[in-house]
């Protein structure tokens, strides 16, 4: 899309101050083409930007300084999770982790603010996305294996006596467990992957485009790394289930399920390894 286009749009959204997300987008990634357009409109515009964005009606000049701080975070996201999680991403973690400012706005519809930090998407202690995530990108994954041509395999991780690191070396050990064993499964995965925290020490992966033999051999050399890390002196293992989806039979609940089955298969074994079905 080029500026003549942009400028077109907005002119038709100036009366519902309403912008297109993917505009949105061009002005987070270049920050002159926005100056162009605050410079015409005047600061307000940014106003305009933050409520396409979050539908928060707040000042202009906290506008402005909280469409500078999302960028801001976003950059910082993608250093740490090597990739780019995009504007959404970026202000709904702004929002659930930096929203003491909040407070000070001017005005702002206290309900919609609610359900934003409601939508938290970064599990704090891990760096993975949180469950909510999962549950939306795995609909989202599955609707398309179900429509095109592929693959779509999961991969469940659960920690090896977990309650067991902890109760010996403590709560703070456990989360530096945590804390390495999501930073080899970030590591190991591809671009195209989801890792999501699926709750307590249980991990999932959503991995489209890939079939069973590719989603083990990934899960074996995951398991591997993990046995091999040095973890304050201590180590730990993880048990790893892995299934490919099939459309003859299986559906959402199902193909999560058959995965869950391959991870409780992989402990009853004797733990620290890959088990899929």
């Amino acid at each position: 899309m080029d500026k003549d286009n942009i400028s077109h749009d907005l002119l038709k959204i100036q009366n519902n101050s309403t912008i297109p997300y993917d505009i949105l987008v061009m002005f987070a990634d270049d920050a002159s083409l926005l100056e162009v357009y605050t410079e015409r409109y005047g600061i307000k515009f940014y106003q305009q930007c933050i409520f396409s964005l979050t539908h928060m009606s707040i000042s202009e000049h906290l506008s402005e300084k909280m469409w500078n701080q999302i960028i801001n975070n976003r950059v910082e996201l993608n250093s740490i999770l090597k990739r780019d999680v995009g504007l959404k991403v970026a202000a709904m973690d702004y929002l659930e982790n930096f929203s003491e400012g909040l407070y000070n706005m001017t005005s702002f519809e206290v309900d919609n603010i609610d359900n934003i930090v409601d939508t938290a998407i970064i599990d704090k202690l891990t760096s993975l996305y949180v469950r909510r995530i999962f549950d939306v990108i795995y609909e989202k994954e599955f609707q398309l294996f179900l429509r095109n041509e592929g693959s779509l395999s999961l991969m469940m991780i659960d920690i090896d006596d977990f309650k067991h690191f902890n109760d010996t070396y403590g709560h703070q050990e456990g989360d530096e467990a945590l804390r390495t064993i999501s930073k080899v499964l970030l590591h190991s995965i591809r671009s195209y992957d989801t890792a999501c925290r699926y709750g307590g020490e249980e991990l999932i992966v959503i991995m489209p485009q890939t079939n069973i033999d590719t989603a083990v051999s990934i899960a074996k050399r995951i398991c591997e790394k993990i046995a091999s890390t040095d973890i304050n002196g201590k180590n730990i293992t993880v048990s790893i289930g892995v299934s490919e989806a099939t459309k003859s039979s299986d559906n959402m609940v199902e193909f999560l399920k058959r995965t869950d089955d391959a991870l409780y298969k992989a402990k009853s074994q004797g733990k620290n390894q890959v088990v899929y079905l």
